[in-house]
């Protein structure tokens, strides 16, 4: 494993989504209704890209979390249960596709990916984030037993449904394109352009003993891996776009000149 390059970090969840807003609001035309696909969506959508104006369809592999998502949440304006692996929206394509914290569970990645370049529209975006497999925390997340992840959500983070059917944490799979060398040699492979990417850190801002021993022990795994393993993030937010078609002579409008 080598020394990796530096990325840059965000400032907290607050401002990467706010980062991640913008993005999606750069695309987003006056008087467009912009296609968004929430690819494994869960119980909430955090982006805000102003009132209106787009269209947003959640999928979702765990039932559970989509009546959450459906019923009490009600933000979306079409709900499906699927897998991605076999979901089929025919002609059907997206401006964005959101895929936050799912990648890492699926075997078949890669299939997931090429169905995403498949479903954006060119010009279009595709916005990913997953726990980085090397950083501290992704590591550990590839190296330890479901149940002790459980316990970590349960105990460190504090959420008494981590586990039960609608909830974090899912077992975690970690196909090798789930990483950021293994999206970017996706995007180049498919010609697809990679225009940002973040790390972003799970650290809360009022840090209590027992967040301050897991940032000890992210410190150490770093110190330990030679610095191969990154304590200063947890997560990566990979920003991919799908160039646009380039404009058909055979539709151009010709002038004639005045006589």
């Amino acid at each position: 494993m080598k020394a990796r390059s530096r990325i840059p970090l965000t400032n907290g969840w607050n401002h990467a989504v706010q980062v991640m807003s913008r993005e999606i609001r750069s695309i987003k035309d006056p008087g467009k209704v912009l296609e968004i696909l929430e690819a494994g969506c869960g119980q909430k959508w955090d982006l805000d890209i102003g009132d209106g104006g787009y269209v947003l369809t959640g999928i979702d592999l765990d039932p559970e979390a989509l009546r959450i998502r459906r019923d009490e949440t009600k933000d979306l304006h079409e709900a499906i249960l699927g897998d991605l692996r076999t979901a089929d929206f025919g002609g059907r394509t997206f401006d964005v596709i959101f895929n936050c914290y799912v990648l890492e569970h699926v075997s078949g990645a890669q299939q997931v990916l090429e169905k995403f370049n498949r479903w954006v529209k060119p010009g279009g975006l595709i916005i990913i984030v997953i726990p980085d497999p090397y950083s501290a925390f992704g590591f550990t997340s590839r190296m330890t037993p479901h149940w002790f992840h459980v316990l970590f959500y349960r105990l460190i983070r504090g959420s008494k449904n981590a586990g039960k059917p609608g909830y974090a944490p899912y077992r975690v799979t970690y196909d090798k394109v789930v990483s950021r060398e293994g999206i970017r040699a996706f995007c180049r492979q498919n010609g697809l352009v990679l225009a940002a990417e973040y790390g972003y850190s799970g650290t809360l801002t009022n840090k209590s003993l027992r967040q301050n021993l897991v940032e000890a022990y992210k410190k150490t795994l770093h110190v330990l891996s030679l610095g191969r393993l990154s304590s200063d993030y947890d997560d990566i937010i990979l920003m991919i776009r799908k160039p646009a078609l380039p404009a058909r002579a055979d539709l151009q409008v010709s002038v004639a000149s005045p006589a």
